[in-house]
């Protein structure tokens, strides 16, 4: 097949495939909301994040023992089933429906995990090493698109259309998307993947992998903490508005908007081959300046002032997610990539348990204070991992 034919293939089914994303964010929480109320959400928010630590390693380990493509698919159904359950959890009974939800969210975290595997060793299989920094900035864009236009069609469809029969149609869009992997190669390994032994031995070999490569270990924490980012803002944007710039939902939308836009434009214009891999070799003092923006926001008290410090803060976060995952993908031996994207997830998702956690243990603390806070450990973690990388020229590993 076509090396062009095969990117436009990956990259279309990619931003379907963060579309669902954006109709995850929508469509189970409102019907959770409808069937259980707040209560109910936030379970569903928790079990999400536990799947994510407990199950991330087992995904890991199937997704670099069977061929990539395959597994793919799995992923992609996976998260299909999870999404027709919650079809079916608002027409039942309220235990039942709180049950079903559960397991969706459950299901949808686990194939996620695959899928996000599987996917990183797809592009290595078709992207040459020295186009993937600027292939990965590109497809961050494709990927804010795709959750921006999932978010917005699943808002229409469940006007249009009803809770139900939303969650049954983007199930079978789901299903119809795996049709796109036809194009896609099979693992270089034929139908076998790398992994070797069970998941213990499997998961142990992961270990020793990245303990003799302190480089591929940097990226895999670069890459959860370029997301730990993410999370602070998510979680105390909203109480920053209100107790802080004394604004309302208007402001909110304001800041959330300018920084999706900003940060858009900027990945897509550092996305040129010698730009981002230029940028790419510069992850440290890029994810100091990302720590760095929460702890300037943190003393925003004007709105406008405000707005300005949340665009400039969105352009840094996207860049560094995107230029985190770039590396991720260079440094990481492909026979290793399901492994390590296992272990990044799980780092991403215990990151947000913790993150998640101090406002409960503290809720004195205002969010200011938070934003200060987060920022600061941010830094003192990407200082640390920089020395556990001994500082040096980072190889490119087909």
């Amino acid at each position: 097949m076509p090396p062009n034919k095969q990117k436009i293939a990956y990259a279309l089914f990619t931003v379907l495939s963060f579309g669902l994303v954006g109709v995850g964010i929508v469509l189970p929480s409102w019907i959770a909301f409808q069937v259980g109320g707040s209560k109910l959400v936030g379970l569903i928010l928790l079990a999400s994040s536990l799947a994510g630590v407990l199950l991330a390693p087992a995904a890991g380990h199937l997704v670099d023992k069977h061929d990539r493509k395959a597994m793919s698919a799995i992923g992609q159904a996976t998260r299909a089933i999870a999404m027709l359950l919650v079809g079916f959890a608002e027409g039942s009974s309220a235990l039942w429906g709180e049950i079903l939800l559960i397991v969706s969210s459950i299901a949808g975290a686990f194939g996620f995990a695959v899928l996000s595997g599987s996917l990183g060793g797809l592009l290595q299989r078709i992207i040459p090493a020295e186009e993937r920094a600027g292939f990965a900035l590109r497809m961050s864009v494709a990927k804010q698109i795709g959750i921006a236009c999932g978010t917005g069609a699943a808002g229409i469809a469940l006007y249009y259309l009803g809770s139900s029969a939303a969650a049954y149609l983007f199930g079978a869009i789901s299903f119809i998307c795996i049709g796109l992997l036809r194009v896609l190669p099979t693992s270089q390994y034929h139908s076998h993947g790398t992994a070797t032994g069970g998941f213990l031995a499997s998961n142990l070999e992961a270990l020793r992998y990245f303990l003799r490569r302190p480089e591929c270990l940097a990226a895999v924490l670069f890459t959860g903490l370029s997301y730990s980012i993410v999370q602070v803002t998510n979680l105390l944007l909203p109480g920053f508005v209100t107790n802080s710039l004394h604004g309302d939902s208007s402001l909110f939308g304001m800041l959330e908007m300018v920084a999706a836009l900003a940060g858009a434009a900027s990945a897509l214009l550092v996305s040129g081959k010698r730009i981002a891999e230029l940028l790419r070799r510069r992850m440290i003092p890029i994810l100091v300046m990302s720590g760095l923006s929460l702890v300037a926001f943190s003393f925003s008290q004007i709105s406008l002032i405000a707005v300005i410090t949340y665009c400039a803060s969105g352009m840094l976060w996207s860049v560094c997610r995107a230029l985190a995952s770039a590396n991720f993908l260079i440094v990481v031996d492909n026979e290793m990539i399901g492994r390590a994207q296992g272990f990044s997830t799980l780092l991403t998702s215990a990151f947000g348990g913790i993150i998640y956690l101090v406002p409960i243990m503290l809720p004195a603390v205002g969010e200011a204070d938070l934003y200060l806070g987060y920022g600061l450990a941010i830094i003192l973690c990407v200082v640390l991992v920089s020395f556990l990388a001994r500082p040096r020229s980072i190889p490119i590993r087909e």
